[in-house]
C-alpha cells in the first residue's frame, strides 16, 4: 500500500489531479500494482472525496484521545503513540487522526505498523493539502521509501 500511496503523491501533486474510479484503475493497473491493492486505494480515495467535514483547522487541542478495546487489540501502542505524537506537533487535527484510525481499522492486523500510520496520514494530509512541519513532513515521506526512523 505504500509504494501505490507514494505513486499517488509523487504523480498527482495536487489529490484534485488525481483521477477516480476506473480512470485511475486503469492508470494503476498499468504500472503494475495488484487488483487488491488497487480496490483498497479506490475505495480510500472515495472516502476521501466524500469525507468533507474532514478539515486541517484543530478540533480539540486539549481533548484526549480514548481507544475502544477494539482498537487497543488491533492498533499496537506504538500506533497509538505516534497519532498522539502527530497531533501534539500539530501535524494531524482530531478527524484527520479519526480517519487515519478508521483506516488503520480495516487493515489485516499484521499490516498495522507505525510506517502504515504515517502513510495513511501522508495520503490524508494529501487529500486535503494540508501543510506540516517541516521536520514532520519528512518523517513521514521517509515512511514512503522505507527509512524511516521516527516512533
Amino acid at each position: 500500500m505504500a509504494e501505490l500511496i507514494a505513486f499517488l503523491i509523487e504523480n498527482f501533486q495536487d489529490f484534485a489531479d488525481c483521477p477516480t474510479g476506473g480512470d485511475l484503475g486503469n492508470i494503476l493497473e498499468e504500472v503494475g500494482f495488484g487488483e487488491s491493492e488497487i480496490r483498497k486505494i479506490l475505495t480510500l480515495i472515495d472516502v476521501l472525496n466524500e469525507e468533507k467535514h474532514l478539515h486541517t483547522g484543530r478540533q480539540s487541542e486539549n481533548g484526549l484521545r480514548a481507544y475502544w478495546p477494539q482498537e487497543t487489540e488491533r492498533l499496537p501502542a506504538e500506533v497509538r503513540g505516534l497519532l498522539h505524537s502527530l497531533e501534539q506537533a500539530g501535524a494531524l487535527d482530531a478527524g484527520q487522526r479519526e480517519f487515519v484510525i478508521n483506516a488503520l481499522m480495516f487493515l489485516p492486523a499484521d499490516e498495522i505498523t507505525a510506517d502504515t500510520a504515517k502513510v495513511m496520514t501522508l495520503l490524508v494530509l494529501w487529500a486535503q493539502n494540508a501543510e506540516l512541519p517541516v521536520l514532520v513532513g519528512d518523517e513521514l515521506m521517509a515512511a514512503l521509501h522505507g527509512k524511516a526512523t521516527m516512533h
